[in-house]
């Protein structure tokens, strides 16, 4: 199987389902976050979707850009570790015992 490279790389992630849901850069750039660990990008989406939750449930919001760095931080949290817990499980985890410092509260 040839894998894509350089620009194809690229493009392969952009057209991803969820990932259309963000500009050409922003889906650019979770490409090269998830090929850095190891969850598959169903696991990214999942995690994504319950911080987003638990921001909400915390009367919060953050930029996408803030997200991705914190979902990255917490797969980065258990590189080496065997056996790896979901990444859903680790942002639940972590952000419950330490919230989310680049969040704000959501505008009324």
């Amino acid at each position: 199987m040839k894998l894509p490279v350089g620009e194809d790389f690229s493009m392969s992630f952009r057209m991803t389902g969820w990932l259309s849901e963000f500009r050409e850069d922003e889906a650019e750039e979770w490409g090269k976050v998830m090929l850095s660990h190891s969850f598959d990008e169903k696991e990214w989406k999942n995690a994504l979707t319950r911080l987003q939750e638990l921001l909400k449930e915390d009367g919060k919001q953050a930029e996408e850009g803030s997200m991705r760095s914190y979902l990255s931080c917490c797969a980065e949290s258990v590189a080496g570790s065997h056996p790896v817990p979901s990444l859903q499980s680790l942002v639940e985890e972590l952000y419950e015992e330490y919230g989310m410092e680049n969040s704000k509260d959501l505008i009324k």
